[in-house]
């Protein structure tokens, strides 16, 4: 008997534990990890057409360390196991695929954003506009239209921790605004200053990480992070509006420096005005949902309780889902 024709050519979305596969994925991200037991181990992230699976790779580590780069196509052959309820593939053995491959084409291998993002992009600058009068900010908001349209729609909002896929930035600062406006109008802040906040809190990110080939940090995003290269870009945009009002850029600014909260969480500096703390706190707010979102979404359904979520350090609820 032929052993390869135990493997099967099968896409992410159709794995299941037991599957044996020989296929093509390219790689998203490699680590070099430890055992409790000190051995060395490889944890992968790898994409087909349909999505996104682990792998571990746990024999020869340093010598596929050498030949595995992150953005780049390899055909994998090993066992899918299952892993806090997600399948995960185990590797037995992996082959570099030539950039020429005939039989690869590596566009069906490019994220796609989960929603409409010429849309989306589209309502969170009219909701801008509609909430806005001051001809500054309207002139602000034009530039920064025609430089990042393209590029904001389709980066992440984080390397992993929330909004982690194609569009999440677009989807995160859509939503920022819109509570951003909702909560100005409540407690009688300025809308105009916090919405403007909101676009411009976590525009760094376009330069603080690469997303192709892979999602990686870049040596800006390494040395001096989003929140200043935040800033960095709404100083350059706003340096193309003319006679924009000193007070008003550097209330602007205050809003992204402090959005973090707190120093010890990487903020400049912590909210001083009403309008950086409800910024704040909206965007702890809309990440944090999110990750909750994501942690029940992939959680096991027969059981009431998730596995422990390191980051929200806690096991959450697991409602029962609808058919």
């Amino acid at each position: 008997m032929n052993l390869f024709n135990e493997y099967q050519q099968k896409l992410i979305e159709a794995l299941k534990p037991g599957d044996r596969v020989r296929n093509v994925f390219k790689v998203l991200e490699i680590q070099k990890r430890t055992k409790k037991n000190g051995e060395p181990f490889l944890s992968l992230e790898l994409r087909d057409p349909t999505g996104k699976i682990g792998a571990k790779i746990w024999s020869q580590v340093d010598t596929h360390l050498s030949m595995i780069r992150a953005g780049e196509f390899y055909r994998f052959s090993g066992t899918v196991n299952e892993y806090q309820n997600q399948p995960q593939l185990k590797i037995e053995s992996l082959n570099p695929v030539a950039a020429d491959d005939p039989e690869v084409n590596r566009s069906d291998f490019e994220e796609q954003a989960p929603f409409d993002v010429e849309k989306d992009f589209q309502d969170m600058t009219d909701t801008l506009k509609a909430a806005i009068r001051n001809p500054f900010l309207i002139g602000l908001i034009d530039i920064f239209e025609k430089k990042y349209r393209q590029a904001f729609q389709q980066h992440y909002a984080a390397q992993k921790i929330h909004h982690a896929y194609a569009g999440g930035l677009l989807e995160h600062t859509h939503s920022v605004i819109r509570l951003a406006i909702l909560i100005a109008d409540f407690y009688r802040l300025d809308r105009e200053l916090l919405a403007i906040g909101a676009l411009f809190h976590d525009i760094g990110k376009l330069i603080e990480f690469t997303r192709s080939p892979a999602v990686e940090t870049t040596p800006e995003g390494g040395l001096i992070g989003h929140i200043i290269l935040s800033n960095q870009i709404f100083l350059e945009l706003q340096g193309q509006v003319k006679n924009f009002p000193p007070d008003l850029s550097l209330q602007i600014q205050h809003l992204i420096v402090s959005h973090h909260g707190e120093k010890e969480f990487g903020a400049p500096e912590v909210p001083k005005t009403p309008e950086a703390f409800v910024l704040h706190m909206i965007d702890l707010l809309d990440s944090k949902l999110k990750i909750f979102q994501e942690a029940i979404d992939a959680a096991d359904a027969n059981s009431r309780f998730s596995e422990y979520h390191r980051i929200l350090g806690r096991r959450l609820f697991v409602p029962e889902k609808k058919e």
